[in-house]
């Protein structure tokens, strides 16, 4: 066996320590975390896939290890045009380590447009989509509803809520969407995703202002 065979090769050298560090959240809190093990590149690609058009400014939500962080820089999006807001303060300092020029904040989703501002991320003219990692199947409706706002609050008009769930059908309920004023369509399905998982586009119906509301826990 060559020497060359014997090596790891250097990108999965590198995302060893990350899917531990994963693994390691997920034996902490398993509902909090939604899955096993961290997305593959395959769904960060058709998650990718969905952004509009020229779409310079994004905000990422639930990063994890970074796999849709690392897509969205490779599709073109600046570090200085990227947030990413994590939840898990150990994801977020690894986050930090792997992409030190991308502004990424230890916080959560409800209080996005308070953090963005806190860190003097322009979101004033709306940002161009969000792309999301987030539980949402896990949560109880006041804290998704919560979510929305403060997502709908930040993008600007037309601009999509970029999503992806486990589940055989959209993880946000329909009367809640009905609620919001919330258009849902089915975007794409990866089976090579372990489980397999499904993107999902929202987008607000209306061109009413969205004011992001803070719902008690």
């Amino acid at each position: 066996m060559s020497e060359h065979s014997r090596r790891p090769s250097t990108s999965a050298a590198a995302e060893a320590p990350a899917m531990w560090t994963f693994f390691r959240q997920w034996l902490k809190n398993p509902r909090a975390m939604a899955a096993l093990a961290p997305s593959s590149r395959q769904l960060a690609q058709r998650m990718v896939a969905q952004l509009p058009a020229g779409s310079r400014r994004v905000i990422e939500l639930g990063a994890g290890t970074g796999v849709f962080t690392r897509a969205l820089l490779d599709h073109g999006i600046a570090p200085s045009d990227l947030l990413v807001l994590e939840l898990n303060a150990e994801l977020a300092d690894l986050l930090r380590q792997r992409f030190p020029d991308v502004r990424v904040v230890n916080g959560d989703a409800r209080d996005l447009v308070e953090l963005a501002g806190q860190i003097g991320f322009e979101i004033g003219g709306g940002v161009d989509a969000v792309v999301s990692g987030l539980g949402f199947l896990a949560m109880p409706r006041p804290i998704q509803q919560a979510i929305l706002r403060a997502v709908f609050a930040a993008l600007g008009p037309d601009r999509p809520l970029i999503q992806f769930t486990y589940g055989p059908s959209s993880p946000l309920p329909r009367d809640l969407l009905a609620e919001m004023d919330l258009g849902v369509r089915r975007a794409s399905m990866t089976w090579l995703n372990v489980p397999p998982a499904t993107v999902y586009v929202y987008t607000r119906n209306r061109s009413t202002p969205v004011r992001a509301v803070r719902a008690k826990s």
